[in-house]
């Protein structure tokens, strides 16, 4: 209740008193988002408590958080909810989006006649892993990959999980048939 007491010159005193209803503000929530992902992750599905709020922030499309879109950076994400009585309340998350780690390697060259000693590889940064035909360890080796075109590929996952490759082609050619 609040009273409005008035006295006037006369020392006449009147009030009035009237009911007033404050509103708790509604318990605001919501699920599904990691503290952080690389920048080339799925969709992320979001789930907002009580329904019927809305999400905003980078990387947001309805109820849904999209790493790529956002792109790399730390962004804020907020679900906000608007309750019967016209009361507003949110939450916020704080989601890291990284970007994929830059990936080389280097000493394959195009091509190499089948009976060619094995060549070292050199990925960067190091403690990839190098895959392929003829490939053991950092070592191209032509004759164990057979004649034909291959692709061989490093990978290199960094300290926040990310992952990307590079992959050259090498075409490993016969001996000529000689008589």
């Amino acid at each position: 209740n609040v009273t409005y007491t008035y006295t006037d010159v006369n020392s006449c005193t009147n009030s009035q008193t009237q009911a007033v209803t404050v509103n708790p503000l509604p318990v605001v929530s919501f699920i599904g988002l990691a503290n952080a992902y690389c920048v080339d992750a799925s969709v992320v599905s979001l789930t907002g408590t009580p329904t019927g709020g809305t999400f905003s922030g980078a990387g947001i499309s309805g109820n849904s958080f999209t790493p790529a879109t956002a792109g790399a950076g730390t962004f804020n994400v907020t679900y906000t909810y608007t309750d019967v009585n016209s009361c507003t309340n949110s939450q916020t998350q704080t989601v890291t989006v990284n970007p994929l780690p830059v990936v080389s390697f280097s000493g394959l060259a195009n091509a190499y006649c089948v009976d060619a000693s094995a060549v070292s590889l050199t990925g960067t940064p190091t403690g990839g892993t190098f895959s392929g035909a003829g490939i053991s360890g950092n070592s191209f080796t032509p004759a164990t990959a057979g004649a034909g075109t291959f692709n061989v590929t490093y990978t290199y996952t960094d300290v926040n999980s990310c992952t990307n490759s590079q992959t050259q082609t090498v075409t490993v050619n016969p001996l000529p048939v000689v008589s």
